[in-house]
């Protein structure tokens, strides 16, 4: 199995790890072309922090953010498939309109105008598992069974865009590490990833240099090695799409791992 990688841009001031608030439409345009050489399958563009506590933008705001990104993206090259980080239909829609193939929706809540907005677009959709909102989610961790609520909420969620006209091969899901989870969870949940592969679609993880991944109270920049053990593991587990900010260490494990795989 070869994993697919997604490249993240962060068009913000204040993403926990890449935000930046004297990001300009050259400097984001020079990251992806990066992330393209380094080895991306698909550009992941966010327009609003959803870090722990982050405060909302205005959907106004974040589409200033993203959308002159996605055509100029779009205008340099047809073909690099681009993604869509967003809790908002409206956003969705005109980036939709404008070039994007897939909505990432970080809401854990997406609507039937969204399942309606990625069929007529003959898009994908990554539904992730979610509580509350940024603000509110740490708080909300408090589970019976982690593993088996996570499942049946994405389970639940994949009939719903199914009866709205989806097919499997539109959908991917993705368990929401570090969203309303905690340190234990998050590890219970890479533990087990291979439980949610019977539900039939693709698999995407996405936990690059995030906090339950710290150690000695160390900041983003320096989690890389526990980044990378944590992608094999994931790969060990059956993902099919890992999320990341380090496209280029992370292509070279992916072909290690393929090598170690397939090795006689």
């Amino acid at each position: 199995m070869v994993a697919q990688l997604w490249g993240i841009i962060n068009a913000t001031p204040d993403s926990f790890y890449d935000g930046n608030p004297h990001n300009t439409l050259n400097a984001l345009l020079a990251r992806a072309q990066t992330l393209v050489q380094d080895g991306a399958d698909v550009l992941d563009i966010g327009g609003e922090s959803t870090r722990p506590n982050a405060s909302p933008v205005s959907e106004q705001e974040e589409l200033a953010r993203v959308l002159p990104l996605i055509k100029a993206l779009r205008a340099r090259d047809a073909k690099i498939p681009l993604s869509l980080d967003t809790r908002h239909e409206s956003v969705a829609a005109r980036g939709l309109e404008n070039g994007a193939c897939i909505i990432n929706d970080v809401s854990g809540q997406p609507s039937k105008e969204l399942f309606s907005l990625v069929k007529k677009h003959d898009a994908q959709l990554v539904i992730m598992h979610t509580r509350g909102t940024p603000q509110t989610m740490q708080t909300q961790t408090d589970y019976t069974d982690l593993l088996g609520e996570v499942k049946d909420f994405l389970a639940e969620k994949i009939s719903q865009a199914q009866a709205a006209g989806l097919t499997k091969n539109q959908l991917i899901i993705d368990v929401g590490f570090g969203f309303a989870k905690d340190r234990a969870q998050n590890y219970d949940l890479l533990k087990h990833l291979k439980i949610f592969k019977n539900l039939g679609v693709r698999l995407l993880v996405a936990l690059s240099r995030k906090s339950f991944l710290s150690q000695d109270n160390d900041t983003p920049k320096d989690r890389l090695p526990q980044t990378l053990a944590a992608h094999l593991i994931a790969l060990e587990q059956g993902a099919d799409i890992l999320r990341v900010h380090d496209v280029k260490e992370t292509r070279q494990l992916i072909t290690f791992y393929n090598e170690w795989e397939n090795a006689k």
